[in-house]
């Protein structure tokens, strides 16, 4: 009766050991500057030095008006959202250079954006971040062996 108890106890612990240094394991690294994210690099260290600290969702659309802090983007054919600007959003060009800032008055319809969002306490969309997207080459059409 007492091997039992003694063998049941060992295993007990020898999981539970087990079961913590798992555990341990599944954390990232820890560097001097505080937090990092599951590949070990910092939080501040992300491919995109110009993109916002945090998640938030993105849409891509087509400009289709602007006006004062209100921006109008055309989704697809039948969908349309409608940002608020305020002066945290932060606006930047794609290009062949990369990304430069300019002003949100350059913004004009028609021209391809990706947004960074949030959802403001009214349920009104807020322009974190905007991408004007460079605008792609035209393709020739294919020639048509006959």
């Amino acid at each position: 009766m007492l091997k039992g108890l003694r063998r049941v106890a060992i295993r007990v612990l020898v999981l539970a050991g087990l079961c913590a240094g798992f555990c341990i394991g599944q954390q990232g690294r820890v560097s001097r500057g505080g937090r990092t994210n599951a590949s070990g690099r910092g939080a501040g260290s992300a491919i995109d030095p110009n993109a916002p600290k945090g998640v938030y969702p993105t849409s891509q659309g087509v400009v289709k008006s602007v006006s004062g802090s209100q921006l109008l983007l055309e989704v697809d054919d039948e969908h349309e959202m409608k940002f608020r600007i305020s002066r945290k959003t932060k606006v930047f060009s794609q290009d062949k250079q990369g990304m430069q800032e300019i002003k949100a008055s350059s913004l004009h319809p028609g021209q391809n954006v990706a947004i960074d969002m949030q959802t403001g306490l009214d349920g009104s969309f807020e322009a974190i971040r905007i991408i004007l997207e460079a605008p792609k080459a035209k393709e020739a059409p294919a020639e048509n062996p006959k």
